[in-house]
């Protein structure tokens, strides 16, 4: 198959899971709040083994992605690329579900829990849905023209990413109690999380952007090196 048709597959993929994942999340809010279209802070703690079943259900969505990522393509490129496509784009088509199903999220700076795994992640939901973004942009490009990477700016991208990790981890950590999430977080660093975006937005730029060709040099006046 060429890449374009496995560019459709995956986005078909993607639009499927992210529903649902979205579907299951409206779940969890009837049982917990009783309804979908309220914040979710103040937070409702998890009940009973709630809180294991969803940590074991982000993994298997994590496991379910990889897999994904590394029947799609042959090359090492095209799977990490696969991977972070449908990654982003899940992530993306997550929130859009959720919006069109039950009217969330009600503001553009509303706090979700991201992950829980290994330490919960809370930032407004607008910041995964630009590194979502990235994500999806940059793959796709290696996805349909597959470019030489230059792997050693990548690790601009790997700096850019631990920032942005250390954004999303921030309130977890310094506001909750022992592993657990705050009932009303405050105060995202958006100062790390915008540094920590930039690196990987410069570090995919420069891995991906082709080389200026060199001057090609005149041979007219050489007539055994012709054209």
């Amino acid at each position: 198959m060429k890449p374009v048709g496995k560019v459709l597959l995956l986005f078909l993929f993607a639009i499927a899971m992210a529903y649902l994942e979205a579907s299951v999340v409206i779940y969890l809010r009837e049982i917990l709040y009783g309804g979908g279209r309220v914040p979710l802070f103040p937070l409702r703690p998890f009940k009973g083994q709630l809180l294991w079943i969803e940590m074991g259900r982000e993994a298997a969505t994590l496991l379910m992605l990889v897999t994904l990522g590394l029947i799609s393509f042959r090359t090492l490129k095209g799977r990490a690329a696969a991977f972070f496509f449908t990654f982003g784009l899940w992530d993306i088509l997550y929130y859009a579900w959720l919006k069109v199903l039950i009217g969330w999220p009600l503001s553009w700076g509303e706090y979700d829990i991201l992950f829980l795994l290994p330490v919960p992640w809370i930032a407004p939901f607008i910041a995964p849905m630009l590194i979502a973004l990235l994500f999806s942009a940059a793959s796709l490009y290696v996805m349909l023209h597959d470019p030489p990477i230059r792997t050693r700016y990548l690790l601009l991208s790997l700096a850019g990413g631990a920032l942005s990790f250390i954004s999303f981890v921030y309130i977890g950590i310094t506001q909750g109690s022992r592993g657990k999430v705050p009932l009303e977080p405050k105060g995202f660093p958006w100062a790390i999380y915008t540094a920590g975006f930039l690196l990987m937005a410069l570090g995919f730029y420069l891995a991906l952007a082709k080389k200026s060709p060199g001057k090609i040099p005149d041979k007219s006046g050489d007539p055994e090196k012709g054209d």
